[in-house]
This record gives structure tokens, C-alpha cells and sequence, in this order.
């Protein structure tokens, strides 16, 4: 699986046995940015089914804008219906963070193999 850079945003992946871990790392603050990370996560979607867990961490993002969000919600959907098992995890202490990924754990509700949680 490859890393993505687009500085300032940087996404590393890492692979452990049946273990994926995903850091969310800069900032993201392109106006479009499903141009570029929507074919990215679909191509992490197909690497990742029927390979284990995957852990995402925002914990160092230090900025998102608004526009980052649908390619997110678009890839939670996809990791959803695809049957990975992913744990999203977001700093509460960030006011930002925190707001923001409240509402994509109101999202998780209907979604079984999703979930989002502060850490």
C-alpha cells in the first residue's frame, strides 16, 4: 500500500500481519481535494478487504477544511461495505477535531463495521 503526499497533507499507511494502521498527518487544505484523495482511498478500499483491521488516526492532522470531509465520509462508507473492521481515532482535546469527528461518529451508528472515537 502506498503512502499519499500532497504537502501539506500527508497520509502514511503501515501494515502489520492482519494489522493496518493509517496516520492522517499536516493539513488539508486543498479546496478540492476529492480530486486526488478519492481515487486514493478507493484503491486502499480493495487492498483492504479480507486482509484484518485497520486503524485510522487523525491525531496528527492539524487542520481539515470542510472539503475533506465528503472524501472521508465517502471512504467510512466504502470500508463499511466492503467488511473492513476500522476503529477511527481523533484527539478530543482538539476543539476542531473534536467537532468534526463527532459528526461522522453520529454517522457510524448505521454502519457495522465503522466506528469513531476520541483518544
Amino acid at each position: 500500500m502506498k503512502n499519499f503526499n500532497m504537502s501539506p497533507l500527508f497520509i502514511n499507511v503501515n501494515r502489520s500481519g492482519d494489522r493496518t494502521l493509517m496516520s492522517w498527518v499536516g493539513q488539508s487544505s486543498d479546496r478540492n481535494p476529492s480530486l486526488t484523495l478519492n481515487s486514493y482511498l478507493d484503491s486502499l478500499v480493495d487492498d483492504l478487504k479480507g486482509r484484518g483491521e485497520l486503524t485510522i488516526r487523525f491525531s496528527q492532522l492539524e487542520y481539515m477544511n470542510s472539503s475533506t470531509v465528503p472524501p472521508i465520509i465517502q471512504f467510512m462508507k466504502k470500508l463499511d461495505a466492503g467488511d473492513v473492521k476500522t476503529v477511527i481515532t481523533y484527539n478530543p482535546a482538539s476543539k476542531w477535531q473534536s467537532a468534526s469527528f463527532k459528526a461522522l461518529e453520529t454517522l457510524t451508528m448505521m454502519m457495522r463495521n465503522v466506528t469513531v472515537r476520541g483518544e
